[in-house]
């Protein structure tokens, strides 16, 4: 039996054992991040800004509302590559040069990883989504998805999208009746989060008669929460690594964090939701080809694509939970993406009332008398839409970066020379393992070097011509037209061909029965995970819409 000294001595032996193994842990974390910052030595010799705060370094310059004027500001005085500071000090580094690039997204793809926090976030949200995954399940997951982005797949989905687009005009031709000054971000949202809604799922959020549904509802506050959680979101990965998720979750309902509460009941609704959607839909293809041709997108929506080829397929099936996480996946990709987009070219043509008008023009004759929509053929064959669309999203991509952390020490070639601080020149750069690097879309899309001296300038006309030589010789590592805006390499955007087609379709539908203006109000363009509009402290953007 255990005496009460006995049981003294346990519990002093038990706290030695943990005040030991805390302090074995904390020595061996003080060992590896002064071995990483001795490694990043020579990565402090690159160009950049001071660092302004030892404990966020660049954080908030990089990642608040008012970042895209930072990022314009070290793209054009740091140049193609250039060193910031992360937490503690930790170097990092802003790389547009386009050798440098191709290494990072496609010949060295493999050793460039997206970073932990990113993947651990995404999949401890909605699972091993193509955003979650890595290596010989994330090639896997995207063979399994690629023929529901076809062309052939986006010509049969052009009707669905033409009479969503309907639906948005008729929502602001609604609106124009008590006001010719709206705010047109709300209707775009809402054809937005419906075109992946219905294209993506083959389900409405019903966003357009005014009874959005719970699902909708959840998807449509995702981002919004999770973005405040940004900081937090770099402790995850090795949160995960250490507490089983049952445990984490059970820890983060008795925390006194409102945030982080409705971030887990988002996410909640939204699984719940996607199993649904997901049975019934199963059920459907049981019953038939026939059965899933006469719901709302005759089965030509991606997942309903996917299933299908996934019960075509002989190997390389993908698993229920994996179908169920890039439902999820999608809505979240695509839907601000596409209204940052749209919302940006519409009012750059309100900037340039000519080219507007040249536009419409184009959209109307090819229209003709009958007025009815124009067809996928004929859209991809407009050339001035294709410019305004290419311009806009080379100028103004809704994402100004990706982020990738190098997997191994490496040498990546630059395909021009830089000067370090300390004088000597450079055509190679180091990279210690654990480095993270921010691949500079913006910067890149932007370069003088490549496009020319009237690089920061919206000119569609450019594409109406051959390109510069420059702008072919640079050999930029993008999927789409010579930018980056879609990125690059295996990890590129799946559905840049999607967003494409919902973006045509709006505008021609848009453009020929609106003309619009610029507000009385002040836009700014900010920071939020994406690139968005903000009026008078608010996200919407004002502008004035006139009935053509």
């Amino acid at each position: 039996m255990l005496t009460q000294d006995s049981i003294c001595v346990v519990l002093r032996g038990a706290m030695l054992v943990c005040g030991v193994t805390a302090l074995v842990g904390l020595a061996t974390a003080l060992l590896v991040f002064v071995h990483h910052r001795v490694r990043q030595l020579p990565l402090r010799k690159l160009n950049g800004p001071p660092i302004p705060s030892l404990w966020l370094g660049h954080y908030r310059q990089m990642f608040n509302p008012a970042s895209p004027k930072f990022h314009d500001y070290f793209s054009k005085t740091y140049g193609t590559v250039a060193r910031l500071y992360a937490f503690l000090g930790d170097t990092q580094l802003l790389i547009s040069d386009t050798r440098a690039c191709h290494h990072i997204l496609v010949k060295d793809a493999e050793f460039f990883e997206q970073p932990a926090y990113v993947t651990e976030a995404n999949r401890h949200s909605f699972g091993p989504s193509i955003l979650a995954t890595h290596g010989a399940q994330h090639r896997r997951q995207r063979k399994q998805l690629t023929p529901a982005f076809s062309i052939k797949n986006m010509r049969t989905l052009a009707p669905l999208f033409q009479e969503l687009a309907r639906q948005c005009r008729c929502m602001i031709s609604s609106k124009l009746d008590e006001d010719q000054e709206i705010d047109i971000l709300d209707p775009l949202n809402r054809l937005a989060i419906e075109l992946i809604a219905q294209g993506g799922l083959g389900y409405s959020f019903g966003s357009f008669d005014g009874r959005q549904n719970e699902f909708g509802r959840a998807m449509r506050s995702f981002g919004p929460t999770i973005i405040k959680l940004a900081v937090w979101r770099s402790f995850l990965p090795v949160i995960s690594t250490t507490v089983p998720a049952k445990l984490m979750r059970s820890i983060a309902t008795l925390l006194p964090w409102t945030t982080m509460h409705n971030l887990m009941g988002i996410c909640d609704s939204i699984y719940k939701n996607s199993v649904t959607l997901y049975n019934e839909k199963k059920k459907m293809l049981e019953m038939g080809d026939e059965v899933l041709k006469s719901h709302i997108t005759h089965g030509n929506d991606i997942i309903s694509v996917l299933l299908k080829s996934n019960l075509d397929a002989t190997e390389s099936k993908l698993p229920d939970e994996e179908i169920l996480a890039q439902m999820s996946m999608l809505i979240l990709a695509a839907t601000n993406t596409t209204s940052s987009a749209l919302s940006r070219i519409l009012y750059t043509l309100a900037q340039n009332p000519e080219a507007q008008d040249r536009l419409r023009s184009e959209l109307t004759e090819t229209r003709g008398e009958a007025d009815e929509p124009l067809d996928y053929d004929q859209l991809v064959e407009l050339p001035y839409l294709e410019a305004v669309c290419r311009e806009t999203l080379r100028l103004h991509p809704p994402v100004n970066f990706i982020t990738r952390v190098a997997q191994k020490d490496i040498t990546i070639p630059l395909s021009q020379p830089i000067t370090t601080t300390d004088g000597d020149t450079v055509s190679t750069l180091y990279v210690p393992r654990n480095t993270s690097i921010f691949v500079n879309i913006y910067g890149m899309n932007r370069d003088a070097n490549i496009w020319g001296p009237d690089a920061d300038v919206w000119k569609p006309e450019r594409w109406l011509a051959p390109l510069p030589e420059s702008v072919l010789a640079a050999r930029i590592p993008g999927v789409y037209s010579n930018t980056l805006t879609f990125s690059g390499g295996g990890r590129a955007c799946i559905g840049f061909k999607f967003s494409q087609l919902e973006m045509k379709v709006a505008l021609a539908e848009l453009l020929t029965h609106f003309r619009f203006s610029l507000s009385k109000h002040e836009i700014t363009w900010r920071f939020g995970g994406l690139i968005i509009p903000s009026a008078d402290g608010d996200i919407k953007l004002p502008m004035v819409v006139e009935r053509v």
